[in-house]
């Protein structure tokens, strides 16, 4: 009973230690990013290191505890932060992103991508408090239009179509000619198995009226 107690006393204290360390990530939207992130207006609200996941994303879930470590032992220095971009695809378009996790530092108005496969706490540690500066910087893309948001949708809407038209309108003719190959024999078949009942009975019935 003493181990069973024991044991539940160092789960709620290891689940309650996992807790506090996840709340010093900072969980951005498509709403408050431009907000807390300032980036851009200029305005300066320290260095970020962001995040951009997939809930669903294995690669994601595998730096969760570090990402919470990274934040926590970092807190005051760097805002360490993690954006879900399947719910928030402003933000997704905006940077453009297409990989899970795509991890961005942003210093002094400028962006830098961490592209090491190396994905321990130390390696995080050195890449935003030393070895960024060795790496070409970027300008950070400025936020959607409407005008971009308007060309992004017409954009997917004619990449749907033409995905329709490579692969959903050639299997249909395919499923269509085969239908149409299927019904054809099967009327064949048959037109011949009750052609050949029909003469039989013709038969019989003229056999029968010769005797009569």
């Amino acid at each position: 009973m003493a181990i069973i107690s024991r044991s539940i006393v160092l789960l709620f204290f290891l689940t309650f230690f996992n807790y506090c360390l996840s709340q010093d990530v900072i969980e951005l939207t498509d709403a408050n990013f431009e907000n807390l992130t300032q980036m851009s207006t200029g305005n300066t609200s320290g260095s970020w290191f962001i995040k951009f996941y997939a809930p669903w994303c294995t690669h994601c879930k595998a730096i969760s505890k570090i990402w919470a470590q990274l934040a926590t032992e970092l807190k005051g220095q760097v805002n360490i932060a993690k954006i879900d971009v399947t719910t928030n695809a402003k933000t997704r378009k905006r940077f453009k992103i297409e990989g899970f996790p795509t991890l961005l530092f942003f210093k002094n108005g400028k962006m830098y991508e961490y592209k090491n496969n190396d994905r321990s706490l130390e390696a995080f540690k050195n890449f935003i408090l030393e070895t960024y500066k060795s790496m070409k910087a970027a300008e950070p893309p400025k936020p959607l239009t409407p005008t971009d948001i308007i060309k992004d949708m017409i954009n997917e809407a004619l990449t749907n179509i033409d995905r329709i038209y490579k692969y959903a309108f050639p299997s249909l003719i395919l499923i269509s000619s085969i239908s149409f190959g299927c019904g054809f024999i099967t009327c064949f078949l048959l037109s011949k198995l009750f052609g050949r009942k029909s003469v039989q009975d013709a038969s019989k019935k003229k056999k029968k009226l010769n005797k009569i």
